[in-house]
């Protein structure tokens, strides 16, 4: 079975994520080149529509596309991703110096860097944005990603110490994602950088237009290079056909959000499209862990996930760009397992899942509710297509789409059944496997399903820790073969993402992550 079956008569990379897998996710770089347009001027305003807007601004609360496009570009972190997957200085000076036992972290500084309200950023603000992730009560996104963290101090003005109590793996990976923020902001969970920001990133926020528009202007005591772009601005756009019109029209440069069946149709009206074959999103459920909800039954969730018609999903919703998928840690990501991966099989085995469904001992006396995420049009579509599926074995359901504000509060406090939802892996993760902990760790705080299982907990720990590739090989097949046995979120496909972009923006190439991170590619 092939992993992506791509659009047909549309140019693609090379690079296919079967062997992304084999070459430790060693990707197709950008290039630079210009960004004159074709009437010879460049592109000073570069103009981004996309399809929702982020319900927060605050970086700490979200992770999702939406909100990383934005916090991405205004704030910095100590190191950044490559396109190749490795990682290089951002606001440190250079490489971490590791203890022989990998135990002890030490970052320096860049001099003279300073945030947008001017104020200079220290090894203060970087022992200041650790506690903030840490502290519980936040239910931080990058909490997971410093479990591992007992200590952080400042050294001098300069200089950064981290201690962890286990060698974690992919510690240097999560120094490239926690963004940094400025210890003279009391922080307070989605208030303080709600509406506003104030990062040391290379574009600073203008002005936040809710339901409209997000402005932002160069930083110019930017640390390190300038960007081509003297403002970016985020329309929201909602419709796909007003977004593609737009960018076919001339009056827009990218559109992240393209359905995948829709590349061929921006092609042939002038402007350049493709999926992007590394960018990888998961489509799944999120299964209430609620004991009054149906979802909380292990048998019950096996019985769904058998259920599903994933091959129907992967063409009739993106367009053959897909493939099934039965595990939290997706193909393409570093050591996954194909055969765990493929549990489950495309076609829905409905004697299986019946037989589950029995087992479980759930009476329903009521329809099952499936609330779709309603930013991306597919997720309502796959959600129909589940609904169906679940009726075959005798469940009736409902489905209901909405915005993550809608949602959200249900999701916390787990008055749902199921929420259908497609999320990036490379948001949370960049290029490593350690996403899977954020999700499935029971101390996890964006554990948002609230699963709980001891096993799993263990072995994560040994997969986060494991010292070598053949271990964390082993560990990572160990925890996909629990995932497949459990589910704690409902694996439905993985697809790759697509984007149009203008002919006028010479130089780009789209990031293999969900932000905007080859911008810093085009001169």
């Amino acid at each position: 079975m092939k992993f992506i079956q791509r659009p047909r008569g549309t140019a693609r990379r090379s690079v296919g994520l079967a062997a992304v897998a084999v070459m430790g996710l060693s990707l197709v770089t950008a290039c630079g080149g210009g960004n004159d347009t074709a009437s010879g001027e460049k592109i000073t305003d570069l103009v981004i529509d996309v399809a929702s807007e982020p319900d927060s601004l605050d970086p700490f609360y979200r992770n999702a596309a939406a909100a990383g496009r934005f916090y991405r570009l205004a704030y910095s972190s100590l190191l950044q991703w490559n396109e190749d997957g490795t990682t290089t200085p951002d606001l440190a000076a250079e490489a971490p110096t590791v203890s022989e036992d990998r135990l002890t972290w030490t970052v320096k500084l860049k001099e003279g860097i300073t945030f947008h309200d001017g104020t200079p950023l220290t090894a203060d603000d970087v022992v200041h944005t650790v506690a903030e992730a840490q502290e519980k009560e936040n239910a931080s996104v990058w909490l997971s990603a410093l479990t591992y963290v007992t200590d952080v101090k400042a050294v001098d003005d300069l200089t950064v110490e981290f201690t962890l109590s286990e060698p974690y793996a992919y510690f240097e990976s999560k120094l490239a994602m926690l963004p940094i923020i400025s210890d003279e902001d009391e922080y307070k969970v989605n208030d303080t950088y709600a509406t506003t920001e104030n990062g040391s990133g290379p574009y600073k926020l203008v002005k936040l237009s809710r339901g409209s528009k997000i402005e932002m202007e160069r930083f110019e005591d930017y640390h390190g290079d300038d960007y081509a772009f003297e403002t970016i601005t985020f329309n929201v756009v909602p419709e796909d056909a007003s977004r593609i019109a737009n960018l076919t029209n001339g009056k827009t440069h990218i559109v992240p959000d393209l359905p995948a069946e829709q590349v061929d149709l921006v092609t042939k009206r002038g402007a350049n499209a493709e999926v992007i074959e590394a960018n990888v999103s998961r489509l799944f459920a999120y299964p209430s862990m609620n004991a009054d909800r149906p979802t909380s039954n292990t048998d019950f969730r096996l019985a769904l996930a058998n259920a599903v018609d994933r091959d129907k999903i992967v063409q009739q919703v993106y367009d053959g760009a897909g493939r099934a998928n039965a595990t939290y840690l997706t193909y393409g990501t570093l050591f996954h397992d194909e055969a765990l991966g493929q549990a489950f099989g495309g076609k829905p085995d409905l004697a299986k899942a019946k037989e589950y469904l029995k087992k479980s001992g759930v009476k329903l006396d009521r329809k099952l509710s499936i609330i779709a995420d309603k930013s991306k049009s597919q997720t309502t579509s796959a959600a129909t297509i589940l609904q169906a599926n679940l009726k075959a074995i005798g469940i009736e359901s409902t489905v209901e789409a909405m915005e993550i504000a809608g949602f959200y509060e249900a999701l916390v406090t787990g008055e749902y059944d199921l929420i259908m939802f497609d999320s990036p892996a490379s948001s949370s993760t960049g290029f490593a496997p350690d996403y899977v902990n954020g999700g499935l760790n029971s101390t996890a705080a964006n554990n948002f399903a609230k699963f709980k299982d001891a096993e799993m907990d263990k072995l994560l720990d040994a997969a986060l820790t494991a010292p070598d590739e053949a271990s964390q090989a082993a560990a990572w097949k160990a925890v996909q073969q629990r995932d497949v046995e459990t589910q704690g979120n409902i694996q439905i496909t993985v697809s790759q993402a697509a984007q149009g972009w203008s002919k006028d923006l010479e130089g780009y190439e789209p990031s293999n992550l969900m932000w905007f991170n080859t911008l810093r590619n085009v001169k």
